[in-house]
């Protein structure tokens, strides 16, 4: 081993070594340095309709101590107050974190008030320190502690008075910042924050989105900066906005005062780490010997420090900053941004390649442009290099990256700060995107006939980093379940797609691209549309793009994708002649993007070509509404449909020869009751000339023809098996029972037969041959359960399937009594009748196994979670709710397929869609905050449905349909108006 890897080694285990044996002395007790200026609480009332969790803020307090002598001290005072049990949950444990490499912690105070009573906690509460390794899901190691105190004895109204010291800060800042948020999306009563500077050198101070009053006292050696707040107007939460968007005001204090101070700052961290040792070196010429021109040279430096040495960060103390040196990461071969940046770096070096760190902000994007100069306003670094007057920047951390130098996915996170010299400013990540980074080709080869499959090809091509991501998904969930999650979303559009070949993968190694291909067959292309055939086409990946924010009466901008340049070309090949289209073009173009649409016929096939480029990264939130009005031009263009004539079929006497729906129910019930009528008729013809059997005690039957003719007629033979056991059992015992009330709830009379049949058996046998009793009693009770289950909403179909396996034991036992097999075979034969009254049953005994398993549409309201996956899809695709939404409650009026009607709620919306009369959806759709009231005409009966009407702001009303059973009716109509009153 290495003396460097073995020195590695030893560090780590020595640092965890450290943590291990400071868990139980890392914290002291003691009160507040003298220093500290104690606050008095004000009194006020609690904001109950504006906190969260349960909490009321009575007083954020923080103090800093700065001295040239002492270590930084940083006192922090917290009070709050439960206002309900969610509160007592959310403050009655606490977790203090620390930094043991550098830092101490003093608990100063721990009590409760209540009723204006202080009680101390610090001898009640327990205490234990924590190994808490808050960023291990990303690779980091940072060994922080966290001191856990759970409190005891918390009520509501108790306020939570805790305060504590931390001393010291991490060695790698050679200068003093700090920030602190002013105002908050919770109500705080009181804030006080200060900073006691005890230093010659100057201390710098400015604020963001607004100014606050800063009490400056001078002192002999320094300044004591103070601010005293009260009840700041709270900052209401906007979502989907861009990262870099912060409403909130903010104060910053630091010794920096320019960038370039930072640079100074950061310069020599990295000098000592960049190193071109003979291991670098060697590695650097064996990339020169394999690649002869620069550029090549600089990716496969990239590559090596991205695919040879693996993530992982151990940044306790100054490893927070301080970058490894390059050897030691390699020989490692592991490291975080930093100690991967200086390998990259040493290896260009030794290359005679000039590049540098580059400081960067993954949160605060281009908004750091705008905060003071200060070292710890960053969270990751990268490399930044020039080649031919073209900048480039360069992320080590990046996995599965491809492609030649000049296609490289290239990382904008708004501005860096070069780590270079004579570097004075943030330098702006310009990253010029002109080619799609996703491109879209769909072929569809329609058939002749409407019955014949359409072939259908969709080949996506992903470039910069949406390759860079599908390349990572892929390697994580595999081909095949990467194949299986396309398929299922296409399911979503079209019920009877079947795969015609495996999905393939193929990688553009100069371009860094991936294309996938799928190929599909299709055999519902066609939807009916009155007497003809429609088929529709959108530019789905556009439109998802440009979506319709959740909140639309906003202060806070939108976020918008950027750069994101989208294509899309479908190509419809027909095998029937004849079609004809006119070409067409338009163009779209606003302060938002650029759209453009090209429609072309030739050679039999029609193409649709559609391109999409974002021309921002966000829309202003007074623009919401002029970019809602371009987005529904864009949804327009986006799509197109086709229509295929049907023939024209005409009777005799030249009237229509369709009918409606309401006819074929007719003709349907009718059929029914004639089928049963004749079902009846046989029956009683078979009565009259049935055999009696001297030896049968009973009513013997088959166990086989007992379960599925049981089964097929929906429970109805268990009843009449039920009254002719019971009509003999009364003939043999002369009693006075009635079979037909005990064949019609036969579940009740169960356990009845069954002591009848035991003591038959005891009689015969001397015993017991049918079933123990106690299991008797609990298929009695089983038998109950199923017969009410039956009567629910989710599982009558199955509980009826069910049932007949619990009547086994006693048909069992009255099948094998009788002295011949006689009435066994006669009863057990299969007549005409039986064979067509399943026939006629079986089909509701199917719709009902596919309704209660949502496979078909419920005639009851359902909760949103009980919709299958491709019907969400369906509802998602089609636009009827947003596509980060949730469904809540849905209702389908339809018979077999939620695709014609249905309607419900999701998390903030509220909708309804339809197919009209050509076989079109529309729809609509409105948001709760949108909604003005809601009308209900609530049915009066189980055959007509209950109408909500929903009427908007602007004054528009549309309708939804909903089954009134078990008042699932009015529990949607409570959730509606629930969240219209939020």
């Amino acid at each position: 081993m290495k003396w460097t890897q073995l020195t590695a080694y030893t560090f780590c285990i020595f640092l965890l070594s450290i943590s291990f044996l400071c868990t139980s002395q890392d914290y002291q007790i003691q009160p507040a340095g003298k220093w500290v200026n104690q606050q008095s609480l004000i009194t006020t009332d609690i904001p109950t309709e504006k906190i969260a969790d349960g909490t009321y803020y009575l007083l954020l307090d923080t103090q800093i101590k700065v001295s040239t002598t002492q270590p930084t001290q940083r006192f922090t005072r917290t009070v709050m107050q439960a206002a309900n049990q969610t509160g007592i949950d959310y403050i009655s444990q606490l977790n203090l974190e620390f930094d043991p490499s550098y830092e101490t912690l003093v608990l100063n105070s721990l009590g409760i008030i209540r009723d204006g009573q202080y009680t101390d906690k610090l001898t009640s509460a327990k205490f234990k320190m924590l190994q808490r390794e808050t960023e291990l899901a990303n690779g980091i190691y940072n060994g922080s502690l966290s001191l856990n105190i759970i409190i005891d004895d918390m009520r509501t109204m108790d306020k939570l008075d805790y305060s504590y010291t931390i001393t010291g800060q991490n060695p790698v800042y050679k200068h003093f910042s700090v920030s602190r948020t002013l105002n908050w999306s919770v109500p705080v009563a009181q804030q006080f924050m200060r900073v006691l500077w005890q230093k010659h050198t100057p201390l710098h101070i400015s604020t963001v989105n607004g100014d606050v009053e800063i009490k400056d006292t001078p002192l002999t050696l320094g300044h004591d900066y103070q601010i005293q707040l009260t009840n700041e107007p709270t900052i209401a939460s906007s979502s989907q906005a861009p990262r870099w968007y912060s409403p909130h005001k903010h104060v910053f204090f630091s010794e920096f005062k320019t960038w370039a101070d930072v640079v100074d700052w950061a310069t020599p961290l990295y000098q000592t780490a960049i190193e071109t040792h003979d291991q670098v070196a060697l590695i650097a010429q064996d990339i020169s010997s394999r690649h002869q021109n620069i550029p090549d040279r600089i990716t496969a430096a990239l590559k090596f420090a991205q695919d040879e040495v693996r993530y992982l960060g151990l940044e306790m103390g100054t490893n927070s900053h301080q970058p490894t040196p390059a050897l030691e990461t390699l020989e490692l071969r592991y490291g975080d941004c930093k100690d991967k940046t200086v390998l990259l770096i040493s290896l260009l070096k030794a290359m005679g390649i000039t590049a540098y760190p580059a400081l960067v902000n993954t949160q605060e994007s281009k908004r750091i442009a705008k905060l003071p100069p200060s070292a710890n306003q960053f969270d990751h670094v990268i490399v930044t290099l020039e080649h031919k007057d073209q900048r480039f920047w360069l992320d080590p951390t990046i996995s599965y990256q491809t492609g030649e130098l000049q296609h490289l996915a290239q990382p904008n996170y708004g501005y860096a700060l070069i780590v270079a010299p004579s570097e004075q400013q943030l330098t702006e990540m310009k990253t010029e995107v002109n080619t799609a980074s996703l491109s879209v080709n769909e072929l569809y080869h329609v058939a002749k006939t409407i019955d014949q499959a359409t072939l259908y090809q969709t080949h996506y091509t992903y470039s910069g980093f949406d390759a860079i991501n599908r390349r990572s998904a892929i390697a994580r969930n595999g081909l095949d379940k990467t194949a299986q999650n396309y398929f299922e979303y296409y399911q979503g559009q079209f019920k009877n797609i079947a795969r015609d070949k495996p999905m393939t993968v193929d990688e553009i190694a100069k371009t860094g691209e991936l294309r996938t291909n799928e190929f599909y067959l299709i055999n519902d292309f066609w939807q009916a549309n009155g007497k003809d055939y429609r088929a529709d086409f959108f530019a789905s990946e556009i439109q998802n793009s440009v979506y319709e924010p959740d909140q639309i009466n906003r202060t806070a901008p939108l976020y918008f994708k950027y750069p994101n340049n989208l294509e899309t070309t479908i190509n419809i090949k027909f095998d029937e002649p004849n079609w004809h289209f006119d070409n067409e073009k338009s163009e779209i173009n606003n302060a938002f993007f650029n759209f453009k649409k090209d429609i072309k016929f030739d050679d039999n096939t029609l193409t649709l070509h559609y391109f999409f480029q974002a021309k921002t990264d966000h829309i202003p939130a007074n623009k919401i509404k002029e970019y809602l009005s371009e987005r529904d031009k864009l949804m327009t263009d986006s799509q197109f449909g086709i229509v295929k004539y049907g023939p024209n079929l005409e009777s005799s006497n030249d009237e229509s020869t369709e009918f409606d729906s309401s006819h074929w129910v007719i003709i349907i019930l009718a059929a029914y009751a004639l089928v049963l009528i004749l079902f009846i008729i046989a029956w009683r013809i078979e009565s009259a000339k049935r055999p009696t059997f001297d030896d049968a005690e009973f009513y013997p039957i088959s166990n086989t023809k007992f379960t599925l003719y049981s089964v097929f007629t929906l429970g109805l033979f268990t009843c009449y098996w039920n009254y002719r056991t019971w009509h003999l059992i009364k003939s043999k015992e002369n009693s006075n029972i009635m079979p037909i009330a005990r064949g019609i709830f036969a579940p009740l009379f169960y356990y009845s037969l069954f002591q009848h049949l035991q003591t038959h058996s005891q009689t015969n046998f001397n015993k017991n041959t049918i079933m123990p009793t106690g299991i008797a009693i609990g298929a009695w009770i089983l038998l109950l359960l199923l017969s009410l289950a039956s009567r629910s909403d989710h599982f009558s179909t199955l509980s009826i399937c069910l049932a007949p396996l619990i009547w086994l034991p006693l048909v069992n036992y009255i099948q094998h009594q009788n002295k011949s097999d006689k009435a066994v075979k006669y009863n057990s034969k299969w007549r005409v009748r039986n064979i067509i009254i399943s026939i006629v049953l079986c089909p509701l005994l199917f719709l009902g196994l596919l309704e209660e398993s949502y496979l078909i549409p419920s005639t009851k309201v359902i909760k949103g979670e009980q919709l299958w996956s491709h019907q969400v899809n369906f509802l998602k695709r089609q636009q009827l709710i947003p596509s980060n939404e949730a469904v809540l409650f849905f209702y389908s009026d339809a018979v077999f397929d939620i695709r014609d009607d249905g309607n419900g709620i999701s998390d903030n919306f509220i909708f309804s869609y339809w197919k009209n009369e050509q076989g079109q959806i529309e729809s609509s759709m409105s948001h709760f905050e949108d909604v003005k009231e809601v009308e209900v005409n609530y049915s009066k009966n189980k055959l007509t449905n209950t109408t909500i009407n929903v009427i908007t702001n602007d004054g528009n009303d549309f309708l939804l349909f909903v089954d009134p059973d078990n008042g699932q009716d009015k529990r949607l109509v409570q959730q509606i108006k629930q969240r219209i009153n939020q």
